[in-house]
């Protein structure tokens, strides 16, 4: 139905999609009539991610963009997900969904998936215009208080969060700090995606080690952290929300999506991952946005136009996503 060369070029626009830390835990095996994803959990977070939802989450994504790059090449899909898998870090190769291939026809969101990135830094200052985007499963917050007050629990989730010595060690780990970092180009977070300069790269390791206890008893370590500036810069703080029994990986597809869909609006965007994962910040948006409580927040991520070009991106290579 497909010839192995057009589907392994599907794997390639496939790892384009987003992974949390871009630890693109997604592998495949292929043969002409389907696929099986698989997730490595050998890349996991065991820190940030214990329980393997992120890793969940980020094969979800893999799937639909696999599920896109097919329609773009007149192919469907038939998903069956995998029955309770576990994403645990360290659980080795895990099976996500079989697929099996049938005749299909393009859908037009595969065309944004290689120019959705992730921007870190402030946006452009000009109206957005959404023409009327929204989705059932996503509460857009585009007045100034309610992004003001996203800002600052943002701020407050996330320092919490960094004063765990652990998450620390780990969130270093995955930094690409050097543009000389032997997986500098293959995965983890460089520092064009961060948008930090050489200096503050070169600082990193110490602000977020050895002196992050002095930095923090001293009440210096919030202004290190807050992003607030950049959250206010964004027209659309948007709060995606899933079925609270739905399978982290169909919640991963709808989640890339609503990116691909941003894409297509001319936006970017970056996930503010504490507001979701701190249980304070998560209950509170919850309360305060009317996310009622058989929906999960799954994650915030602030939206707008860049100031600037898209970073270059870290992918792994078609051989690494292969078993």
């Amino acid at each position: 139905m497909i010839a192995m060369d057009r589907l392994e070029a599907c794997v390639v626009r496939a790892g384009l999609a987003p992974s949390t830390h871009n630890t693109q835990p997604a592998r495949w095996a292929l043969d002409t009539d389907g696929a099986t994803l698989f997730c490595d959990t050998e890349c996991g977070l065991p820190v940030g991610d214990p329980e393997g939802r992120d890793a969940a989450l980020s094969c979800g994504a893999a799937l639909e963009a696999m599920v896109l790059a097919l329609s773009a090449e007149g192919v469907g899909a038939d998903v069956e997900l995998a029955d309770d898998p576990r994403f645990a870090p360290g659980n080795g190769l895990e099976t996500v969904a079989h697929l099996r291939f049938v005749e299909g026809a393009e859908h037009g969101l595969h065309r944004q998936l290689e120019d959705r990135f992730t921007w870190r830094g402030r946006f452009d200052a000009a109206p957005m215009e959404l023409y009327g985007w929204s989705r059932p499963d996503a509460r857009l917050v585009l007045d100034d208080k309610g992004r003001r007050w996203l800002a600052e629990r943002n701020d407050w989730a996330s320092l919490q969060i960094m004063r765990d010595r652990a998450f620390r060690r780990e969130l270093l780990d995955w930094m690409r700090l050097s543009p000389g970092h032997p997986r500098n180009g293959v995965d983890g977070m460089n520092r064009a995606a961060m948008n930090m300069s050489g200096p503050v790269a070169l600082g990193t390791p110490l602000v977020l080690g050895p002196l992050w206890p002095v930095l923090d008893k001293a009440g210096l370590t919030a202004g290190l952290t807050s992003e607030a500036a950049a959250t206010l810069s964004a027209p659309v703080i948007a709060l995606f929300h899933r079925p609270r029994a739905e399978s982290p990986v169909e919640s991963g597809r709808a989640y890339l999506r609503m990116c691909l869909e941003a894409a297509s609006l001319g936006m970017a965007g970056w996930p503010m991952a504490a507001l979701s994962d701190h249980p304070v910040t998560n209950g509170e948006i919850c309360t305060r946005f009317g996310i009622a409580p058989d929906r999960r927040l799954v994650q915030a991520i602030r939206f707008g136009k860049p100031t600037g070009a898209a970073p270059p991106r870290a992918r792994k290579s078609l051989s690494d996503l292969l078993v």
